[in-house]
């Protein structure tokens, strides 16, 4: 499994939580960067990302680990 198979995205917020499809979190990204951090053992950044197919996604920037943390997250 790899990011690009994330559909949607759970986000909370000060009005709870929501679930968002990943386009609508990498257009939210791509105008606001640096706005959407993941705590999952420590702290990460999301960015948009683009496939070579052209294909928006949202992955963890700048991870050291060889796993995506955005992947050990809970799926809905």
């Amino acid at each position: 499994m790899c990011c690009q198979d994330i559909e949607s995205i759970c986000l909370e917020g000060t009005d709870g939580k929501t679930l968002h499809l990943k386009e609508t979190v990498h257009a939210l990204l791509k105008y606001n960067p640096k706005t959407v951090i993941v705590e999952y053992e420590e702290m990460f950044i999301l960015e948009g990302a683009t496939s070579p197919s052209g294909e928006q996604y949202v992955r963890t920037a700048n991870c050291p680990k060889k796993t995506d943390p955005l992947l050990s997250l809970p799926r809905l």
